[in-house]
């Protein structure tokens, strides 16, 4: 075993790897040894893929270099091995796709249920399935149907984990194609809270949180406003306003452009959440 030096790395090099691990794609390409330093040869210099090789060592490369260990190249490769896609489809809702042998397939709706629809749901960060749909609601797919018959008790983190009937290459099923609804990452609370005001929580890592209201404005009420499924911002409260919350505070000092879909598409600023106390949890009311 050895490492690749980072000379020329990009995440055209950086999808292959992660293509022949068995994830979908690459997040980023790193150098600098970001992960560290290596011990063994560099084996590799100047890598160059064009993205769609099935190997590393298919890529053009060089054996011959002068680097050291502190330029060994490094990938981030997305983990998440589910979508959600099909006719009026969002982040929150579709029709289930997996990724399974390097190619994107469909569900069957065999036995389909909301524990395997809240596996699905848990899987890509939100915190439990509003609905489990069969029959295509959201259109047939085009692909393989890569799962039959999941049978999930709804305490597993990923769909794989599930025992289920693996249909490689069968397309029999796309009439039963499962979707799921999955539920908000961002909710109201509070003293007084409604359905369009109240203090803002969001859900992060597994768990619900407050917002600090540090750098809290407009554009982030209005992000949160649209997540929640309303148009305009009547009012954006600072100094819990709608009392005290009790969870950990999840976000503080963060940018909002206001035209992203939710609150954790925002950029957060490098802080610490210990600066913050919920005597400033944030809160908004829409409209």
């Amino acid at each position: 075993w050895g490492t690749v030096c980072d000379n020329d790395w990009d995440i055209s090099d950086a999808t292959v790897v992660c293509r022949q691990l068995g994830y979908s794609h690459a997040l980023s390409a790193r150098g600098l040894a970001a992960y560290g330093l290596g011990t063994g040869p560099i084996l590799m210099d100047e890598v160059r893929c064009r993205g769609s090789e099935a190997e590393l060592q298919h890529c053009i490369f060089t054996s011959r270099h002068d680097c050291i260990h502190r330029e060994d190249a490094g990938v981030s490769c997305e983990t998440t091995q589910v979508r959600l896609r099909g006719e009026n489809a969002t982040d929150q809702k579709g029709r289930v796709e997996v990724f399974r042998n390097g190619i994107w397939g469909t569900v069957c709706g065999n036995d389909w249920n909301m524990n395997d629809a809240t596996v699905v749901c848990r899987e890509l960060g939100y915190p439990h399935a509003l609905s489990a749909n069969r029959r295509a609601v959201y259109g047939q797919g085009t692909g393989p149907i890569l799962i039959d018959k999941a049978q999930c008790r709804g305490d597993e983190l990923k769909l794989r984990n599930c025992p289920f009937t693996f249909r490689q290459n069968s397309h029999s099923c796309h009439a039963e194609d499962a979707g799921v609804s999955c539920a908000t990452m961002i909710r109201l609370r509070g003293e007084n809270a409604t359905d369009s005001k109240g203090r803002v929580e969001v859900f992060q890592n597994g768990m619900w949180g407050t917002v600090c209201d540090i750098d809290w404005g407009f554009t982030h009420a209005k992000v949160a406003c649209r997540q929640l499924g309303y148009s305009r911002v009547i009012s954006y409260p600072r100094s819990a306003a709608y009392g005290k919350g009790s969870a950990p505070i999840l976000m503080n000092r963060f940018v909002c452009r206001g035209s992203e879909t939710k609150l954790q598409d925002c950029s957060l600023r490098p802080s610490y959440l210990s600066d913050c106390g919920h005597h400033r949890d944030a809160s908004v009311s829409c409209g």
